[in-house]
């Protein structure tokens, strides 16, 4: 049972979507229909119930006011009870029963119908003789009869206490009764699943120009917002409203984010030029004064290093909004992976002076056959200076490098024994300007966009990179790139 409601559940989570617009709409029109539905069997349930109940009550009035009529006429030719009894011998019928009784519960006259063998096998007449009735009509069910039954007293010479019973079988117009109520639940919930089916495809189409939105918006990116606009021919007018808003805020988007590149792009450009002129003169003046004073030499460096962090900083940005607008094509080419990797180590030992006593921060692990990748030899040795850069600046233990290789791809992994990022910080190292810790990235040299060049690099060479790191264990960032036919 427990497995049956697990299944009904996962099918219910993956094919309804029970906060969707159409689910609700669909949903309301259902249950307004059921209360409508309700409400209208119902009262006509109990309409024909009231029309039912009034003819045996009409009926019974009548039977009753002519009873003495009839009993008075044939009293003055028989005894009382004899002229009752051939009285109600007249009325009777064959699901209709009289008899009179006095007060002490004595039955002076009754019609032949409780005598019958239908009644009397089923007890139906023993318990009609013995039940108390109130005055008035009402419906008695008896077993499974059904009565309308009436008590009227008899103000008569003779019997002045006296009064008229009347039991009107109607089980058969009663079960009548109820199969047309149940047709009618039937009928109705038919019709109810009928239109929620109806309602379903009509809000569903209804619904189609959102879902055509929705998927196109998700086509949208920051390199087509100045190329994409929504049109739906046939849609409706609030809809349409939606687009027409929606394409002018695409065309606004477009025309920021353009400024934004050509700015970064134009600024990155003009200041690279006077700072790298500064550059230049603040390492020639380091190199050839040599009467400045400790503090002056120390002001120099300063500003030197500042400028150099500067102009790096600027020829990112630069190369950032270069890849980000397409202006640059990375050319590949079939390359040795490890002599990459090699070539990268040694650049950034050379760079650290990672090397003490002989020995090595950064280690090795490599296959005795190197895969070939298609790549751009140069951008791919500058993303693995970044990332080994990046470990040595935040771990104090040794780098260890992994060159895997795959069926279709090569790994080029780092290891580090670092602090860790955390997991809600992973997703967004590779954005530009983006800090785990601002204060440390800082005083670390680090700009915030090295591992977006990284990614940019790594995509532009139709490869991948991602981050695996828990806090306090380290992080492995993976290069995955295609392999090349050997």
């Amino acid at each position: 049972m427990a497995t049956v409601g697990h299944r009904l559940h996962t099918f219910l989570h993956r094919w309804v979507d029970l906060s969707s617009l159409q689910v609700r709409l669909t949903t309301g029109v259902v249950l307004a229909s059921l209360v409508a539905m309700a409400g209208l069997t119902g009262w006509l349930g109990w309409r024909t119930q009231a029309i039912l109940l009034d003819s045996h009550v009409h009926q019974a009035s009548l039977i009753v006011a002519r009873f003495r009529e009839d009993v008075d006429l044939y009293a003055n030719q028989m005894p009382l009870d004899m002229a009752m009894q051939k009285v109600i011998n007249h009325r009777t019928t064959g699901d209709l029963a009289l008899w009179v009784t006095t007060s002490t519960g004595e039955v002076v006259a009754q019609s032949e119908t409780l005598t019958m063998g239908s009644w009397q096998g089923s007890g139906v007449a023993e318990k009609l003789l013995t039940m108390a009735m109130a005055e008035g009509i009402a419906i008695q069910p008896i077993q499974t009869w059904v009565f309308v039954v009436c008590a009227e007293p008899l103000a008569m010479e003779g019997f002045t206490t006296a009064t008229l019973h009347l039991a009107n079988d109607i089980t058969a117009e009663y079960q009548g009764l109820q199969q047309l109520l149940r047709m009618l639940w039937l009928t109705g919930l038919v019709m109810v699943a009928l239109l929620a089916l109806v309602c379903t495809l009509y809000i569903r189409r209804a619904l189609r120009p959102i879902r055509q939105i929705n998927h196109l918006a998700s086509q949208v990116t920051a390199e087509t917002l100045g190329h994409q606009s929504f049109t739906l021919p046939v849609a409706p007018t609030e809809v349409a409203e939606l687009v027409q808003t929606y394409n002018l805020m695409l065309t606004r988007l477009a025309k920021a984010w353009a400024q934004q590149k050509r700015f970064i792009n134009d600024i990155s450009h003009e200041l690279r030029t006077p700072l790298t002129l500064v550059q230049g003169y603040l390492d020639s003046t380091l190199r050839r004064a040599d009467t400045l004073t400790p503090p002056q030499r120390q002001g120099l460096e300063i500003a030197a290093t500042e400028t150099r962090r500067t102009i790096d900083l600027l020829t990112k940005l630069l190369e950032l909004a270069r890849l980000d607008n397409h202006q640059r094509t990375l050319p590949l080419a079939p390359a040795d992976l490890v002599a990459i990797v090699q070539a990268a180590i040694a650049l950034v030992e050379d760079q650290t002076a990672s090397l003490a006593d002989g020995l090595s921060r950064i280690s090795l692990e490599a296959p005795a056959t190197s895969p070939v990748v298609q790549v751009d030899r140069d951008k791919l040795c500058a993303a693995l200076v970044e990332l080994l850069n990046n470990a040595l600046r935040y771990s104090t233990q040794p780098i260890r490098v992994q060159v895997l290789t795959q069926p279709d791809w090569a790994l080029v992994q780092v290891h580090d024994q670092g602090p860790g990022i955390p997991a809600q910080d992973q997703a967004a190292v590779f954005d530009p300007f983006y800090r785990v810790d601002e204060d440390r990235s800082r005083q670390g040299g680090g700009t915030g966009l090295g591992l977006t060049l990284v990614r940019l690099w790594v995509e532009a060479m139709s490869g991948q990179v991602s981050l695996r790191s828990q806090p306090q264990q380290g992080c492995v960032f993976t290069i995955a790139l295609p392999r090349s036919a050997e």
